[in-house]
């Protein structure tokens, strides 16, 4: 597996990682200490194909296991996030990543804590709206022979997964570096209250300065109530938003981009099967 995912990377300690800053203090959804945005690597070959605002790429062996990718605030071309759909798919899944944002991130809309900004991300983070964009990435899979569907999000991301769950859509869902604060910024949907909905096992991956309550037992208690496991494994030494965004020049960032992407598939596999 290891190899797997260094030949999509194209060597993990060399992605490209060169870091742009917003124009306001990082903030909102992400917490301080988070992660910039990332500018895209396109110093390498995709594995995928991009058509109808949709990044597909098909699993090395047949299958009927699938896996939705929601990215993160930075959209569908932020940093390396085309190779993880890619290192998911190695592993042995049909992968879908639709571009929800329609060709914008919250970058280009005006930075974290632009007043603008985040009435732009309120609009595409609403379920109502969001579900619909979503739907085509599942429909997508189902018409390559997908049976079995997982989710997984980044930071905003997360919300996404954990509703696909409510509504029955996925048999399991993985968030990295996940920030579902972002229901109750928005619209009063507290943490606890989103994953009583959960109808499916959850996995979390946390960086060292996302909230404690996804490591201390609290929300693990609120997803086993509903008689689903709640998977959580911790990465104290990361910042928000490391998996798509982090500098793999670094070998500790390397390294733990490697384990949660081994970590994610695995909890994919066990579920997917």
């Amino acid at each position: 597996r290891r190899m797997l995912l260094r030949a999509v990377f194209g060597g993990l300690r060399t992605a490209a990682a060169v870091a742009t800053t917003t124009s306001r203090r990082m903030s909102s959804c992400c917490p301080d200490g988070s992660i910039p945005a990332l500018v895209e690597d396109t110093s390498r070959a995709l594995s995928g194909t991009v058509s109808d605002k949709m990044y597909y790429v098909a699993p090395p062996a047949e299958t009927t296991a699938g896996v939705l990718v929601i990215y993160d605030v930075f959209g569908f071309a932020g940093g390396r996030i085309k190779s993880v759909c890619d290192a998911i798919a190695l592993a042995g899944f049909h992968v879908a990543m639709p571009d929800v944002y329609d060709g914008t991130d919250i970058a280009k809309e005006g930075g974290l804590g632009d007043e603008k900004a985040m009435a732009w991300l309120k609009t595409v983070t609403a379920w109502d709206a969001q579900s619909k964009l979503l739907e085509p990435a599942l429909e997508l899979l189902k018409s390559k022979g997908v049976t079995k569907v997982g989710a997984i999000g980044f930071c905003w991301g997360a919300y996404g997964v954990v509703k696909l769950s409510g509504e029955s859509k996925i048999l399991a869902g993985v968030s990295c570096h996940p920030s579902l604060r972002i229901g109750n910024m928005f619209f009063e949907e507290s943490e606890e209250t989103q994953l009583e909905t959960a109808k499916c096992p959850l996995a979390f991956f946390p960086a060292g300065n996302d909230p404690e309550h996804y490591k201390d037992g609290t929300l693990a208690k609120v997803v086993e109530k509903t008689g689903n496991e709640y998977f959580v494994t911790d990465f104290p030494d990361m910042a928000h938003g490391w998996v798509p965004r982090g500098d793999t020049k670094d070998p500790n960032v390397a390294r733990d981009v490697q384990k949660c992407l081994d970590l994610s598939t695995t909890f994919f596999k066990k579920y997917l099967a």
